[in-house]
């Protein structure tokens, strides 16, 4: 009769467990090899631990900002024209009245040196007056010449400052006198050169109003400056023009 017969095949995850038994049944006859195992396991954990930690902390490089030097290769922004700081009247630490801004445009901004400037408002009269009217008809504002601060005289001052983003109030102050005096010198003609005239003569240095900056003018204007401290080149700048519409 024949016989069968039945194979039995071991669980295979029984293996590791017998193995793990016998490796555990050895390590307790052997105190000093499962010393050893254990302290091999807790460093082996923790060494895995601290990388894992130090993997998770870890911040990336820095970005640089790319410098002007490797914009060949990079994009980078315009560097910039503005170099931090404002531009300085070059006539606050003296009379230089050679610079020669463009026709009928203010000499310098207002604010700096030493320099007095009167207010002149409606009802006002005088040759400070006339010079006002000529300088607002040199910019373009044509104003009847009769020395006296009269309605007409102020809605033009009045337009003049508004178009000039200037407080619209009629009133000329050093805002006002900035914007209206020019540079003057030898060979100029026109309205600004009569109001240079007026008030030389005005100062007791009679010159001819002709509206041109002749020798006589130029000589008048050397005396004057020399009178009174200025520099001599007869050049009218923002110091001589104080000077000039200051009382007498």
């Amino acid at each position: 009769m024949a016989t069968t017969r039945t194979s039995h095949r071991a669980a295979p995850a029984r293996r590791p467990a017998g193995a793990l038994r016998r490796l555990l049944s050895r390590l307790r006859r052997h105190p000093l090899a499962m010393g050893v195992a254990v302290v091999a396991v807790v460093t082996l954990t923790a060494s895995a631990y601290q990388n894992a930690q130090g993997r998770a902390g870890s911040t990336p490089p820095p970005v640089t900002a790319p410098t002007l030097d490797g914009c060949a290769a990079t994009t980078c922004p315009a560097p910039s024209e503005d170099t931090g700081s404002e531009a300085e009247d070059t006539e606050g630490a003296g009379d230089i009245e050679g610079a020669t801004p463009p026709a009928h445009t203010p000499a310098h901004r207002p604010g700096t040196a030493s320099r007095t400037w009167p207010l002149v408002k409606s009802g006002a009269e005088g040759e400070t007056v006339a010079a006002i009217q000529l300088l607002l008809t040199a910019h373009g504002y044509r104003t009847d010449v009769d020395a006296e601060f009269g309605p007409s005289t102020t809605a033009h001052v009045t337009s003049y400052q508004r178009d000039r983003s200037l407080a619209g109030d009629g009133i000329v102050g050093p805002d006002t006198w900035h914007a209206l005096i020019v540079n003057a010198r030898d060979g100029d003609k026109g309205p600004a050169v009569q109001a240079l005239q007026r008030l030389l003569t005005a100062h007791s240095h009679p010159v001819s109003v002709n509206g041109v900056f002749d020798q006589e003018t130029t000589r008048a204007v050397t005396d004057f400056q020399a009178e009174h401290q200025l520099t001599s080149d007869g050049i009218v700048g923002p110091d001589t023009w104080s000077t000039l519409i200051s009382p007498t």
